[in-house]
């Protein structure tokens, strides 16, 4: 399939009109607390923090010294974190992939159960799946997880505990921590600087309250281009790592093309690409292959000497860049010469998405990407026998072996990974007004790139769990096309891709990651302009960034941001438009979330004949919109008329979705609380310790949904006047509560005042968000 068709494709089920009905239909679970998760699917994800040790050489050179230091302080570690700093492709990682590999086999010290974790600081997704695993290997409580997975501001001091009560002698590594902020820890403040343009980064990192600590236990190490010790601060002692000496340059390269000549001629190129790491590798990694047309040291230092390969490009760090930049562009033009030209837009193309995070290898659709890969000349395209898919193979078999990217096996499925040195230098390329010969089409490489991304989360439900793992991968190579593609766009196929941020965000909200989706909706909003305030993309994207403010507890915030754009949506679409209604929805709930009762049923009362209309009185989203209208008559004290509203939803909801379903028992809580109210506390008990074993079957006896049916069961038994068995059930609750919330949590202190109050003689009333 052409790219360019891609564009109307998946157009038609992006645009605004599709995702507003689609968003009020499928928002079935919030981090408020008002639906459940799916049934037995996980809520946060960890990624792997095995160190990469099959990325190092059969011998590391050139850094014994480093290497011996670094060994002392993993032995005593010192009051202090260890930063290494440097430029790209200078070697830091590998410095601490070759001390993590010395530490998991002991080192000299002998200690073989010494426990070492590889944290990507890429950015924060990458970091929060990090910071999971090791926490669930340190044996963390699900509330844990869940606030290093979201950000929380005492997240760090939850992963800092963990780690103090760990066995001594671990080695913790933040790879790649470019943008230290990522670091910082309190997703609130992180917000906040980020709003008023802070530099705030410095200080959130260096005064010891973020993720980065230094501890007497073990070695806490980070690697980042960023060299300021102020950003540091001082817990953090500031390593440089510059180049190999010529000597290791020259034995790198013998070991990596032990034919391409001796060593006075490696060394001489060893001085010439400056003994740069990543230079070294990528030269001597060509010298060795198969498609290499020159094969010695010193052919390859005459190519480079006469501008070869590439030329020079303006850039800030030109001569260092130019260097690394003439070694791939000799392998690309020599991979073209031998048959395989396609691997140049190739590399353009992974180079537009984020470096360092993997990219599964089923994003690279051969339909959509053959476009890309066939050879143009005189302008036309040029037919082959091979089909998109043997290109597409052809083309990274050769980037792998010639070292440009990197192939990885991750279960069953493979990634790819481009350094993030690659990815900036292709990047100039593609910027650059004057293109070389045999160059890709640089608008055809960014469309690629996008419809890429578009189509595969097109594929994806945001309100399914199993997905989300996916969403959070995919949405960090989409917020990095929103700063490599977007601006490159035209107007429709720019609003297709900030359609997909509406659901990546959305996706990413709802598996807690609530800064995150923030953060996505702002940048997109920042690209969005050109658009127009009233393109309707511009207005899902408001939407959706009111709904994170919400989810966020910012409630009046997120009001005045619904408001705002219910008075566009009706302007310009109608009252009972599909994206109006999901707007007036959520403002009905915002009312209700601040007790405002009346307000809110009379929003639900208003939306629901349009839903009524458009969808059918037994569809998932009316339902939702009839359920929440019954929880508004029910907590002004119309019982009588909440019961009638709510049975015929309970025995709809049962038919349609099961009855274990998570709106099915949502709706059955309600009528239990209900029933209580009414003073029907035996029917209600009967109901209680129903819904609470199917729960606990269901989401298990920490779930915060099992946790409140379990409060309520007590309430309805000193209703009863039963105090001593409401007592034990209360304080069963009180116990799992602080065990799974901590002591702090608004229901943790509810049950305690609960059992306080039924000591003096006093029943405490029990309440629950829909």
């Amino acid at each position: 399939m052409d790219a360019s068709l891609v564009w109307s494709a998946v157009g038609t089920l992006g645009t605004c009109a599709g995702l507003g009905m689609a968003w009020l239909q499928l928002r079935v679970q919030t981090v408020d607390n008002r639906q459940a998760p799916v049934p037995g699917a996980p809520t946060v994800f960890g990624s792997s923090v095995v160190p990469p040790t099959g990325r190092l050489p059969v011998e590391t050179r050139g850094r014994d010294q480093v290497l011996r230091q670094l060994g002392r302080w993993m032995r005593r570690p010192p009051s202090v974190t260890i930063v290494l700093v440097g430029l790209g492709g200078i070697g830091k990682s590998t410095v601490a992939v070759a001390l993590a590999e010395h530490a998991a086999r002991g080192g000299r010290a002998g200690r073989r159960n010494r426990r070492v974790w590889w944290i990507s600081a890429e950015d924060q997704l990458s970091l929060a799946a990090g910071l999971v695993t090791v926490a669930r290997q340190l044996d963390a409580t699900p509330i844990d997880l869940q606030a290093m997975a979201s950000g929380a501001p005492d997240a760090p001091d939850r992963f800092w505990s963990l780690l103090e009560q760990a066995p001594p002698g671990w080695l913790l590594i933040f790879d790649n921590a470019d943008d230290p902020e990522v670091l910082a820890g309190d997703a609130s403040a992180r917000r906040l600087r980020r709003r008023h343009s802070v530099a705030g980064a410095a200080s959130a990192v260096s005064d010891g309250t973020g993720w980065i600590r230094p501890s007497p236990r073990g070695l806490t190490m980070v690697t980042s281009r960023n060299s300021d010790p102020q950003t540091w601060g001082r817990h953090a002692r500031v390593y440089r790592i510059g180049p190999v000496d010529e000597d290791a340059g020259a034995q790198v390269l013998l070991d990596l093309a032990p034919r391409a000549g001796g060593e006075a001629e490696a060394r001489l190129l060893a001085q010439r690409l400056g003994s740069l790491p990543l230079a070294l590798y990528l030269a001597g990694t060509y010298l060795d292959s198969a498609v290499a047309q020159w094969r010695t040291f010193a052919a390859y230092q005459q190519v480079l000497d006469s501008g070869g390969g590439s030329r020079l490009l303006d850039d800030p760090q030109a001569e260092t860049r130019a260097v690394v930049t003439r070694t791939w562009e000799i392998s690309l033009d020599d991979l073209a010469r031998c048959g395989v030209p396609h691997a140049r837009p190739l590399l353009r193309l992974l180079s537009c998405w984020a470096p360092v995070t993997p990219i599964p290898l089923d994003l690279l659709d051969a339909d959509l990407i053959e476009c890309l890969l066939r050879p143009h000349a005189s302008g036309r395209i040029v037919e082959r026998d091979s089909d998109g898919a043997e290109q597409l193979e052809e083309a990274l078999r050769g980037l792998n072996r010639l070292g440009l990217i990197e192939a990885r096996t991750s279960g069953p499925q493979t990634e790819i990974v481009i350094h993030p040195v690659v990815a900036d230098t292709n990047r100039i390329h593609l910027s650059s007004a004057v293109a070389r010969p045999g160059a890709p089409d640089t608008d055809l490489v960014r469309r690629v790139a996008g419809d890429l991304i578009t189509s595969a989360l097109s594929g994806l439900n945001p309100y399914a769990p199993t997905d989300w793992q996916r969403f959070r991968l995919l949405g960090t190579h989409l917020r990095t096309l929103l700063d490599t593609v977007a601006p490159h766009l035209g107007p429709e196929p720019l609003a297709v891709l900030l359609s997909a941020v509406c659901t990546t965000s959305c996706a990413i909200d709802q598996s807690g990651a609530v800064d995150v989706g923030e953060s996505l909706c702002l940048a997109a909003l920042d690209r969005a302009s050109g658009l127009g305030a009233d393109h309707l993309v511009v207005l899902q994207l408001r939407h959706q960034l009111a709904w994170e403010t919400a989810s966020m507890g910012r409630l009046d915030q997120a009001e005045a941001m619904y408001g705002q754009v219910v008075v566009a949506r009706r302007r310009l679409l109608g009252e009972d438009h599909p994206d109006t209604l999901v707007t007036r929805h959520e403002l009905a709930w915002i009312a209700a979330a601040q007790k405002r009762w009346e307000e809110a049923e009379g929003g639900y009362r208003r939306v629901l004949p349009a839903l009524r209309r458009a969808l059918g009185e037994e569809h998932i989203a009316t339902l939702f919109t009839r359920h929440e209208h019954g929880w508004a008559l029910a907590n002004q004290g119309r019982l009588e008329d909440a019961e009638a509203e709510l049975w015929p939803i309970l025995r709809t909801r049962r038919q349609v979705l099961g009855e274990e379903h998570p709106h099915t028992l949502a709706t059955f809580h309600e009528l239990a609380w209900i029933m209580a109210r009414r003073g029907r506390s035996a029917e209600a008990e009967v109901m209680y310790r129903r819904l609470l074993v199917t729960r606990l079957g269901v989401l298990g006896d920490e779930h915060h949904h099992t946790l409140s049916a379990h409060h309520e069961l007590a309430w309805v038994l000193a209703l009863q006047g039963r105090w001593s068995q409401a007592t034990t059930e209360y304080e069963k609750v009180l116990r799992a509560r602080r065990q799974a919330l901590g002591e702090d949590h608004p229901d943790t202190l509810a049950t305690l005042s609960a059992l306080q109050q039924l000591a003096n003689g006093q029943v405490s009333d029990a309440r629950h968000i829909a």
